[in-house]
């Protein structure tokens, strides 16, 4: 098998550059759990060395040349927030051990998957000259270099007929959906059928309607399936598929229907691909034999990036920043009714809409009570997962429409919505929320010319010095255009790793931490390949 190795650039933006700062948590092979202590010189002789200091439980300490740091790795979360081992116990080389083992039945499962996705045939989509001329002439902005470099990638990559498996990674808002449709257009129209996987019902439909909208000139069948289809069109839908009338379907967990068939199925593109759990990609990804499949994120879980840096995932980043776009300013502020209110009169007044978001339902009820009782000068509507499908789906089109000026919602809004008219986002108690999906929020506005605001208002002390309080500060100062990367590396390291949805690989890395469980899994990955 050829690892396909990803660039240097891109492995930088992806995973950073992992110096080490005094304080922060590192994992050594033999000894365990650690804080690092920094760098100091000493006399040794008549020389002068570097050595390295690290500090464990009970104030054990260890100082190494520096030359040999290397057997440290970073963990990726702050060590104030940890247990640290104790030096010279056996603990430490117990459950490393017990974390080889399950690692290398990891790695032998991916390199399995990845060599049976070799072995299959796909159809080799070749796109004759002069066929996309009249779909990408409909684009109306100009594609960036990233935009243009991962087409290529992609083209190339369906032409071959070993299945695709390539992601594209890239900041909210960087093109990632026009590389996609691109896909889509060079699979549809030389024959092949096209799925397009979202995780929600609001997303699916406004993938729906672009595709929709940029086939509406071709004779390409585009058509939606979710909770929300009617049975009556779900037959339809299904009877469309199975004859091939029906090209392009966009739709949520919904497509994982075994009644559903194809006829020459031939791409799979699934957006906000770390939202989706390892067994529901695998389902889709077995949808036929020899598929190719496009996978779209903005923050790529660790597992993820862990793949990718070996060759056994294609990767194309997307960090160059759309023409005309302008960072949104983004303060902290006191929770303060009178002072939201004031942010969405600005808005409106120049004919924008206005996100409120909320941690919790409760919160959204008491902002629309209070909006009410205020007879404020705007039409408002809510939306929460505690409302039923249709009523939900029906609040977030009217707003998306630009019928009512202010969605008060939870965190549905965070997944990957397009509305160029909302230029104002009130976070309500933002100290709830981690830095990815505050990004990810904050990609929600700032997608036109309009300069955004987005206001960060917590009720905690500003001069506490809480893991909220740096969370908010790190991501109020990461403002410039493409920081994606940076704050989901920022994220991890604030608030640790998280749940990999549906994989072991999160107690894995919580006990190993990021840098040495790349590490391992990387090493066992090359030796079970070669």
């Amino acid at each position: 098998m050829t690892n396909r190795k990803l660039t240097d650039r891109d492995h930088d933006l992806l995973f950073g550059d992992d110096k080490l700062e005094p304080g922060d948590a590192v994992v050594h092979f033999e000894h365990g759990l650690a804080r690092y202590g920094g760098q100091f010189e000493t006399d040794l002789g008549d020389t002068q060395q570097t050595l390295t200091t690290f500090v464990y439980r009970h104030d054990g300490k260890m100082m190494l040349p520096a030359r040999v740091g290397h057997d440290f790795w970073p963990y990726g979360a702050p060590a104030e927030n940890l247990t640290l081992d104790r030096l010279n116990s056996d603990d430490w080389v117990k459950r490393r051990d017990e974390m080889i083992v399950e690692l290398r039945q990891s790695a032998e499962n991916m390199v399995a998957a990845d060599q049976a996705r070799r072995r299959a045939q796909a159809s080799s989509v070749a796109v004759p000259n002069g066929m996309l001329d009249d779909f990408v002439a409909a684009f109306p902005h100009e594609m960036t270099v990233d935009q243009i470099r991962a087409t290529d990638a992609v083209f190339a990559d369906l032409q071959r007929t070993t299945p695709m498996n390539r992601m594209l990674v890239g900041d909210v808002g960087f093109g990632k959906t026009e590389v996609a449709l691109r896909a889509a257009a060079a699979a549809a129209l030389t024959g092949h059928q096209v799925v397009i996987a979202a995780p929600t019902t609001v997303l699916a439909r406004q993938h729906f309607e672009t595709f929709a909208q940029r086939f509406h000139e071709t004779d390409i069948t585009v058509a939606e399936l979710s909770r929300l289809t009617d049975p009556a069109q779900r037959q339809e839908l299904l009877s469309g598929l199975a004859s091939g009338d029906v090209g392009i379907v966009v739709g949520t967990q919904a497509l994982l229907d075994d009644a559903i068939a194809f006829t020459h199925l031939g791409l799979l593109i699934i957006d906000e691909e770390q939202r989706f759990g390892e067994d529901d990609k695998a389902q889709l990804r077995d949808l036929t034999d020899g598929l190719h499949v496009l996978s779209m994120t903005a923050t790529p879980i660790p597992r993820t990036l862990a793949t990718a840096e070996v060759g056994l995932i294609d990767v194309s980043v997307l960090a160059t920043a759309p023409q005309n776009r302008q960072p949104v300013e983004t303060q902290v502020q006191a929770c303060d009714v009178d002072r939201m209110l004031a942010a969405i009169a600005t808005e409106t007044a120049r004919g924008g809409q206005c996100y409120i978001v909320c941690p919790r339902i409760s919160d959204v009820e008491e902002l629309d009570a209070a909006f009410t009782d205020r007879d404020a000068a705007f039409s408002h509507v809510v939306a929460h997962g505690q409302m039923a499908d249709a009523d939900m789906a029906e609040t977030m089109f009217s707003f998306m429409s630009g019928q009512v000026d202010v969605l008060i919602s939870t965190t549905i809004v965070e997944s990957g919505l397009d509305n160029a008219r909302a230029n104002t986002m009130v976070v309500w108690d933002a100290d709830r929320f981690g830095l990815a999906q505050l990004h990810q929020l904050r990609g929600r506005i700032g997608r036109s010319h309009v300069q955004a605001r987005m206001l960060l208002m917590t009720a905690i002390d500003r001069q506490d010095d809480s893991d909220a309080n740096v969370r908010l500060s790190a991501f109020a100062e990461m403002t410039e255009i493409g920081a994606g990367f940076r704050i989901a590396r920022k994220d991890r390291d604030i608030r640790g790793f998280g749940n990999l949805d549906g994989t072991e690989q999160s107690g894995q890395m919580s006990r190993l931490g990021i840098g040495l469980y790349r590490h391992i899994l990387k090493n066992h990955i090359d030796r079970i390949a070669s």
